[in-house]
């Protein structure tokens, strides 16, 4: 556990990754710990996607959702001092290209294939060290488009027929209002300041906007009782169940023409991902500019890797939609607001993001905190969905800086969120592709351009 450099928490070397084990390297941080447990359950808004779009029975997949939750917990054993997630907004196009193949073996396949493909882009991209290269050769008109999709397909999908806000109308709303004014309103931040109610909503990110739904939801009738299961304590995950239903060794290893139409959606996932990374480092150098009581060692290289192990895992295994992301930005912003307090507050950073992905992991095996929460698995998937929309919203448009830009994305955004099809992602970033070079709004084989 030799460390070249003496104020970095100790750690076990091995190569780019830094092998770190609770209690021996980091103590277990209360705060975090306490959050995960509750905000652990959220993990379970994974479970209406499985059912609906792959045909998985509920048991099975909140067995799939716990193998998530595990591999979640990589990112703090190999160094990596973040809060791990989804590529939340690749998820409405990923339900998209799913919905282009029938439901049964094929569709699992077909996200067997995509998880796999992602899984392998990450990898080569943390082995080559290319990631940054590769995303900044697209034009922002084609990001754009890509991020300006989800809000479209989102809310075209939770208002449409048989969507979650015809069904919990309240619930939705009421969640989905708290998290936007705990998280963009200014007003809110000014008072915060000098209400500690406020303040402590807002540092808990996504649990009392949650809360809050279950409450309006149950209130109004909208959302049943959540009920309360004594006796068996533990889900044991059925892993043999998994092996035989969903795993490339129970439906087969998909066919090379789904890898070929899976690859375009790989990489436009990939290109969303990345964002992350440039956020996570952000994050990491503001906390370290309030302490420097600790070396905080953030290596994009090393994130690429572990994400894409997590994600040729599952892919593998247990095909998960929402896909696994290097950031949970909500719980990264609150653990790192949390550790510049100073080391009263939190001794390790990486003690303090790990703490939480255990909790988190703890919760999801706890039957009886499952249970209580399962009535609101709909409402906290569609209020996911729904914030992310406004998130991807703002970005895609801070893309767009010029009007061919702006137009082009539209586009895009129109294909990818209308096309309907598993070809969706290739049709988009070929329009993308041939409006840019048509407009002269892209020279990819100019020297001495970033353009």
């Amino acid at each position: 556990m030799n460390r070249k450099i003496t104020n970095e928490v100790p750690y076990i070397p091995c190569g780019i990754f830094k092998i770190r084990l609770p209690f021996l390297h980091y103590r277990i941080e209360t705060t975090e710990f306490i959050q995960g447990l509750v905000l652990g359950v959220t993990a379970l808004s994974a479970v209406p996607y499985l059912e609906t779009y792959m045909g998985i029975p509920y048991e099975l997949a909140w067995s799939i959702v716990i193998l998530d939750c595990f591999l979640y917990m990589l990112h703090g054993f190999l160094g990596d001092p973040v809060v791990p997630g989804w590529i939340t907004p690749s998820l409405p196009l990923t339900i998209v290209f799913l919905e282009g193949f029938e439901m049964g073996e094929e569709r699992i396949q077909a996200m067997i294939a995509l998880q796999l493909l992602i899984g392998a882009v990450f990898v080569f991209m943390g082995i080559t060290k290319l990631a940054e290269k590769f995303v900044n050769a697209v034009p922002p008109s084609i990001k754009g488009g890509i991020l300006l999709a989800a809000p479209v397909t989102v809310i075209a999908g939770q208002i449409g027929e048989g969507g979650n806000l015809n069904r919990y109308p309240a619930a939705i709303t009421a969640g989905v209002g708290l998290l936007l004014l705990i998280s963009f309103s200014d007003e809110y931040q000014r008072r915060r300041a000098k209400n500690r109610i406020l303040d402590v909503i807002a540092k808990y990110g996504n649990l009392f906007p949650y809360l809050l739904a279950m409450a309006v939801g149950i209130l109004l009738g909208e959302l049943d009782k959540p009920g309360l299961v004594l006796g068996t304590v533990l889900k044991i995950p059925d892993i043999g169940a998994i092996m035989s239903s969903v795993s490339i060794f129970g439906v087969g290893f998909p066919p090379l023409s789904i890898f070929v139409q899976a690859l375009p959606l790989a990489l436009v996932s990939y290109i969303i991902a990345f964002g992350d990374f440039i956020t996570s480092e952000t994050l990491l150098t503001e906390a370290q500019e309030f302490r420097n009581d600790e070396h905080l060692d953030f290596n994009s290289s090393r994130s690429n890797l572990v994400c894409g192990i997590r994600n040729l895992t599952l892919g593998a295994v247990a095909p998960f939609p929402p896909l696994c992301g290097p950031l949970w930005v909500g719980l990264t912003v609150s653990v790192s607001q949390r550790y510049k307090e100073g080391k009263e507050a939190m001794r390790s950073l990486i003690g303090g993001m790990a703490s939480f992905r255990i909790a988190t992991f703890l919760s999801v095996l706890l039957i009886p905190v499952v249970e209580f929460f399962r009535p609101i698995f709909g409402v906290s998937s569609s209020i996911t969905l729904l914030f992310q929309a406004f998130v991807c919203a703002r970005i895609g448009m801070a893309y767009c800086g010029t009007d061919r830009d702006k137009m082009i994305a539209g586009v895009m955004a129109a294909i990818l969120a209308t096309q309907g099809t598993a070809w969706a992602s290739a049709w988009a970033l070929g329009v993308g592709l041939a409006l840019n070079l048509f407009l002269s709004n892209w020279h990819p084989f100019r020297k001495g351009t970033g353009e």
